[in-house]
């Protein structure tokens, strides 16, 4: 009897974990094996993911699997696997021009909805949501639009970096960013200029499967995704987008329909076995280590809040020991997990 046949994901920086659990579980369910740590040449598949991981791979033998979602870099993938025996393209367009040595497959990522999903279905009365880091990308009109409605206290942004724009924000851990999103009725979404119109944003399926509309910029939903409402400019008038909770039901189950069907055909795209999703066992596995994220991240909160209160001054060099011992710890444990409850790019 042989054995499964072994994968292993690689990424330039390991920051979007809900992107990694989702492509662990689709080739899980594949028959595949993950295997965790270094890369081995006798891999039977290599799956890339955030662009370019550098030329101490290129001894690799087996097939590689291209998830080019960010849309950051253009790299020569047959110059940096020359070994490989099939190298495929997974994006929502064709490049232009198709390098010599690669297939490419109109795609965007797998999504496993029933490892997002909460039960029961419920929505609570609040403020829409934003959540990813600040975007460095200048007078953008959406992002300023975005920090206007969260200075009049219509929008509920989390995240880093916003303290930019005059806003306190701080990060979530993926099981906190998606129980906000299941309990809200909308939220923004928000991409680099360069990247509108070209793929999706992590919140354009997120947010669906858990009956939240998202309000978006206009020419980001090219695929005519469920769930998704472009708009010229955030604006206090989108904020009534959704009317009843019925909607957001019909959403839910429009964005499962979609993402299933879509995941499904991927793995005909990528002549895998027939799509079936993955097994209890597989998904308590990965629901485990997004538990230990969220600990993580909490914990690393709390410490480096604590810090922060236990310095009145004046400050003895004993309480400041104290102090930058917790704050180092927070900082730490946030560091390690991307507490942004997002990629910050996407």
């Amino acid at each position: 009897m042989s054995s499964s046949p072994r994968f292993h994901i690689l990424s330039i920086d390991f920051q979007d974990l809900d992107v990694i659990w989702n492509v662990r579980l689709f080739y899980l369910a594949a028959g595949f094996r993950f295997v965790p740590g270094r890369v081995d040449p006798d891999l039977d598949l290599l799956v890339i993911l955030r662009g370019d991981p550098g030329p101490p791979h290129r001894d690799h033998r087996g097939i590689v699997h291209v998830y080019d979602y960010v849309k950051e870099l253009q790299v020569d993938w047959p110059e940096r696997f020359p070994r490989a025996r099939e190298i495929r393209l997974i994006s929502l367009f064709r490049p232009d021009p198709l390098p010599e040595g690669l297939r490419w497959v109109p795609g965007y990522l797998p999504v496993v909805p029933e490892f997002w999903q909460q039960s029961p279905f419920r929505k609570r009365a609040g403020r829409p949501l934003h959540i990813a880091n600040f975007k460095p990308m200048g007078d953008d009109p959406y992002q300023q639009d975005l920090a206007r409605l969260a200075r009049h206290g219509l929008v509920r942004v989390y995240g880093g970096r916003w303290d930019r724009l005059g806003l306190a924000t701080h990060g979530l851990s993926y099981l906190e960013a998606n129980r906000r999103l299941a309990s809200a009725w909308c939220c923004y979404g928000l991409m680099y200029p360069y990247q509108r119109g070209l793929t999706l944003s992590g919140r354009m399926w997120q947010a669906p499967l858990h009956g939240c509309l998202v309000i978006s910029e206009q020419g980001t939903n090219p695929l005519g995704l469920p769930g998704i409402l472009e708009v010229e400019r955030f604006s206090a008038e989108t904020l009534l987008s959704v009317g009843s909770i019925r909607e957001c039901w019909q959403i839910r189950q429009e964005a499962t329909r979609y993402w299933r069907e879509a995941t499904e055909r991927l793995a005909l795209q990528l002549d895998l076995p027939a799509y079936r999703g993955p097994s209890a066992a597989q998904l308590a596995s990965c629901g485990r280590e997004r538990r230990a994220q969220h600990l993580r991240v909490a914990w690393g909160r709390r410490l480096a809040r604590a810090g922060r209160w236990l310095t009145p001054p004046p400050i003895s060099c004993w309480w400041r020991r104290r102090q930058r011992t917790l704050q180092g710890l927070g900082r730490l444990l946030q560091g390690a997990s991307r507490p942004d409850g997002g990629p910050s790019n996407r």
